[in-house]
């Protein structure tokens, strides 16, 4: 039985995307690495200093975005390494196009953050449930309006921003990389919505960070729409 191009096309589609996350899990595995033992270690020494449950309560859902953002650096450095070696020459010679390549790179990224608020999840808050810690309303609004959105906000933001700068440069080594210097920039967004949510009256604190979660998700979405205007195939073959 025979079925239509767009099928075929979809399913390899599908297929790539799960390449390319078991790839990244391995190319990235110390960003992976680092932000899942970070997150678990400060998780623990809160429940461990033995102060009370409030320290655990308000600084846990906190700390979280800045850990998965570092985490999933591991797609755009699958991005990056993938044009750099040629991989790009032979899809887009296959047929893909540049959006299909952002997004796939997105996806990996998404899923490298989900791994690190699941398992940061799953044993943070086993934890304070051994420990007889008793969760507040606050707690789990933070959880769902700041800790989540951002997460993934924060690394979507930089991996497009990274995967553009990697795709209009040539290859850099170092701070000077869009790998070097996309830690810093993906813990930015987040830093600053908690410094202004913060600052702001405590019934706006969940406006604020769910709304600037939205606004930087759509704003990739955008970048996302507009990735096959932005990048020409000719951008994505390898410069070496």
């Amino acid at each position: 039985m025979s079925y239509p191009a767009s099928n075929d096309r979809a399913a390899g589609t599908f297929a790539m995307a799960g390449t390319t996350i078991r790839r990244t899990a391995v190319i990235g595995w110390r960003f992976l690495a680092i932000g899942t033992g970070l997150s678990l270690f400060l998780s623990l020494v809160l429940l461990a200093a033995g102060k009370t449950s409030a320290t655990f309560l308000t600084t846990f859902p906190l700390e979280l975005p800045f850990f998965a953002t570092l985490g999933s650096m591991g797609g755009l450095m699958t991005f990056t390494s993938d044009r750099t070696k040629g991989v790009f020459e032979y899809l887009i010679a296959y047929g893909l196009r540049p959006r299909t390549l952002f997004a796939d790179g997105l996806l990996a990224t998404a899923s490298m953050s989900a791994i690190i608020l699941g398992l940061s999840l799953t044993v943070g808050l086993g934890a304070a449930v051994s420990r007889g810690v008793a969760f507040t309303v606050d707690f789990w609004q933070t959880i769902a309006f700041y800790t989540v959105p951002m997460s993934f906000a924060g690394g979507l933001f930089i991996s497009t921003v990274g995967m553009i700068w990697s795709s209009v440069s040539t290859p850099r080594t170092g701070i000077n990389s869009p790998i070097g210097i996309a830690p810093m920039l993906g813990i930015a967004p987040s830093l600053l919505v908690f410094i202004v949510a913060e600052a702001a009256p405590k019934m706006y604190f969940y406006y604020i960070t769910s709304g600037a979660a939205v606004a930087i998700i759509v704003a990739v979405v955008g970048l996302l729409a507009l990735s096959a205007r932005l990048m020409g195939r000719e951008r994505f073959l390898s410069p070496l």
